[in-house]
């Protein structure tokens, strides 16, 4: 009906109107959107436009340059009273109604929110668009991966929407547009105040030795890059440690997606620690828990720990009833490992099988949190996210549109030739209270503790703020160099050497001897 005559005539008059009354004088709050008509129906529809504070031609283009060359100031910022899943400074429905504008399907950065229908009622997920995090080479890639949408999962459906929200925008800030803090240098030129990239990625000498043939025959977020050139110019980017309170300096390839396409081999950015929050301190928090949690899975799927079953019974939510009900209408067991580490923050692996079928279609998640029962939520709401692509899977065998590392998994991958993935029946089963937890009501509180804990492991705290000014909904990158990735990245170091030290294992697992399966989500 767009292409109609009438129609193409109908939007000139009403552009020519609008113009005559501007000239007019005429001023009204609509003239700040694009306005769109539905022909078929008649129903406008206004599109909110907002200055960028940024632009060249009516801002300041110096802006995001500027900010990213400030120190990261952290300052007391009171919990809501509403916990939420997130123990978050604002309640969902406070951060949606103070970033709505942002979803829209033709000026917004998030073009609409999507539920998914395959899920059962007690399982929520939502989706926002594709995820810029994985910069996929081809339709296959996009359609072939878990990770290939952003979203946001909750224990209620506007928990779902806001995660995906949140997640849309934080891949959004952290997208290069060019107008980011760069120095173009070397790490030799830098001297002390750059951070080799290696000691964030952790790949081994041998992957690296390795990489062609590795890279060949797995996907892209799997790939290993070159090794990094000393003497090479690159473009830098300045973080903050709030360990040592100086200036540190990363590739701004590992830091923003999107750059660095044109340099083959060169170190590329991922979503680790990543995080959006209704304050900057709570996006700290969140990022911060993300390298926690990721760096607990990374021990326990490459070394193939057994680990305590979490007693979900000792844990009296509705919201779980509710994720424990759906799982059975679907003919699915659900479990969920302990996988605390030496930095004693709950970590939790949400595990899920087939029972009424020879393939096992399993899918896990993972959460972490000061808090165990909001460690808990996490990662059941997450394992639910993904669980997605088998939610329909029949007996056929038929796993529609995904990537042949999920389809070898799904097909093949059962708890007899996978133990790792069961509790550990040596191991008492885990309640709230086999963890030493105190609320802290500031989530300063809660950085200066995170802070505390990389310091006392021998590591620092590295944030970099992303949030874009004309976005507004703070979004940061966190890193702790030397903290494990949970993809392949094999380098000596934690990986090898806290197992030993926690007694899961005797000895350290020798590089050949590490799980074959690379983690997949």
């Amino acid at each position: 009906a767009a292409s109609l005559a009438a129609g193409r005539s109908l939007g000139l008059h009403t552009a020519v109107l609008e113009a005559a009354k501007w000239l007019a004088g005429a001023r009204h709050e609509a003239q700040r959107a694009v306005c769109t008509l539905d022909t078929l129906s008649l129903r406008t529809t206004h599109h909110g436009v907002r200055r960028r504070p940024q632009c060249p031609a009516c801002g300041d283009a110096g802006l995001v340059t500027a900010l990213g060359n400030r120190p990261v100031t952290v300052v007391s910022r009171p919990k809501a009273a509403y916990g939420g899943a997130n123990d978050r400074a604002l309640a969902p429905e406070q951060v949606r109604e103070r970033y709505g504008h942002l979803v829209s399907p033709v000026t917004g950065i998030v073009t609409g929110l999507r539920h998914d229908p395959r899920l059962p009622d007690g399982l929520n997920c939502c989706t926002s668009g594709r995820n810029l995090a994985l910069g996929p080479r081809s339709l296959a890639e996009v359609r072939g991966g878990l990770r290939s949408l952003s979203g946001g999962k909750g224990v209620t459906a506007a928990e779902a929407e806001l995660g995906a929200l949140c997640e849309a925008v934080e891949r959004f800030s952290a997208t290069r547009q060019g107008d980011e803090a760069t120095v173009r240098d070397t790490l030799r030129g830098l001297g002390e105040e750059a951070v080799h990239p290696n000691a964030c990625q952790l790949f081994a000498e041998e992957q690296f030795r390795d990489r062609e043939r590795w890279n060949a025959a797995h996907p892209l977020f799997q790939q290993v890059c070159a090794p990094f050139d000393a003497d090479r110019p690159v473009d830098w980017t300045p973080v903050w440690s709030l360990s040592s309170g100086t200036r540190r300096m990363l590739p701004t390839s590992m830091l923003y997606f999107g750059h660095g396409a044109d340099q083959e081999g060169a170190p590329r950015a991922d979503s680790n620690g990543n995080a959006a929050g209704s304050s900057l301190e709570d996006a700290i928090v969140q990022g911060f828990l993300e390298l926690v949690e990721r760096d607990a899975v990374a021990l326990w799927w490459y070394n193939r720990t057994r680990h305590a079953a979490v007693d979900l019974d000792a844990f009296d939510e509705p919201w779980l009833a509710a994720a424990r009900t759906a799982h059975a209408r679907m003919h699915r067991a659900l479990w969920v490992l302990d996988l605390t580490a030496d930095f004693g923050i709950p970590v939790m692996a949400a595990v899920s099988r087939r029972t009424d079928k020879t393939a096992e279609d399993i899918s896990f998640g993972f959460g972490a949190h000061f808090d165990p029962r909001l460690a808990l939520r996490r990662a059941v709401t997450e394992m639910s996210q993904l669980l997605v692509p088998v939610a329909g899977t029949g007996d056929d065998g038929e796993y529609p549109a995904a990537g042949r590392e999920l389809v070898s998994w799904w097909s093949s991958a059962t708890i007899r030739n996978q133990p790792y993935l069961v509790p550990d029946p040596a191991e008492s089963p885990r309640s709230a209270g086999s963890w030493d937890h105190t609320p802290r009501p500031d989530l300063r509180q809660d950085i200066e503790a995170a802070d505390a804990l990389v310091r006392a492991h021998g590591m620092e705290l590295l944030v970099l703020d992303q949030t874009r000014p004309d976005v507004g909904l703070p979004v940061v990158k966190v890193l702790a160099p030397g903290m494990r990735h949970f993809w392949a990245r094999l380098a000596p170091g934690r990986l090898f050497d806290v197992p030993v030290a926690l007694g899961r294992l005797d000895r350290r697992t020798p590089y050949g001897a590490v799980n074959p399966i690379p983690l997949f989500v």
